[in-house]
């Protein structure tokens, strides 16, 4: 079953602005298989609501109607190529806003506390997994501290059970990272 079909206006001071907005969009919905109606207006010009289900208007402009439940956003100017894909982001739901940073990983224990960390391959169908354990860290700590392994090896991995398997043998780039972050790292096992 097709999606309905939604209706764009782009306002802009002048309608050969608005046109290329418009224009710029509506190539943009098409090359991505989206079902949009597009039409522009200068500000200057009389336009209908009717049937339309976002307005997108010129940064500089003021946009108020009462008794209209569609969505608008505003539109930067310039470059209308540019500014049409920070608006199909934010209609499909997501930001054109940077990311934000990533937190910091889990600080150093206050006083130096040693892990343990070795290898293990019993039960895993030879299958061999990376073990840390006897971590001072709570649940959510040991899950973000795999998380900051697991990236670092490149690789899958799980924490539980107050320990930390990572998958495949990388113990030295483990031990690295952990004294890294302040542990004094012992060898055990295999």
């Amino acid at each position: 079953m097709p999606k309905p079909q939604r209706t764009i206006l782009f306002l802009a001071p002048d309608a050969p602005a608005a046109q290329a907005a418009a224009r710029a969009f509506g190539d943009a919905a098409q090359r991505l298989g989206m079902s949009w109606s597009v039409q522009w207006a200068g500000i200057e010009d009389p336009h209908s609501l009717g049937g339309v289900s976002v307005v997108v208007v010129w940064k500089e402009l003021s946009f108020g109607i009462k008794d209209w439940d569609g969505r608008v956003m505003e539109w930067a100017g310039g470059d209308p190529e540019a500014a049409v894909n920070g608006l199909i982001a934010r209609l499909l739901g997501g930001s054109d806003a940077p990311l934000p940073p990533k937190p910091p990983p889990p600080p150093p224990p206050k006083k130096v506390h040693t892990v343990k960390l070795g290898r293990e391959t019993a039960g895993r169908k030879g299958k061999g997994v990376t073990v840390v354990w006897e971590l001072p860290l709570n649940e959510d700590e040991l899950k973000e501290l795999a998380t900051l392994l697991k990236n670092k090896c490149g690789t899958g991995g799980t924490a539980k059970d107050g320990r930390i398997e990572i998958q495949g043998d990388h113990r030295d780039k483990i031990a690295l990272e952990l004294e890294k972050l302040g542990y004094k790292v012992k060898r055990a096992g295999g």
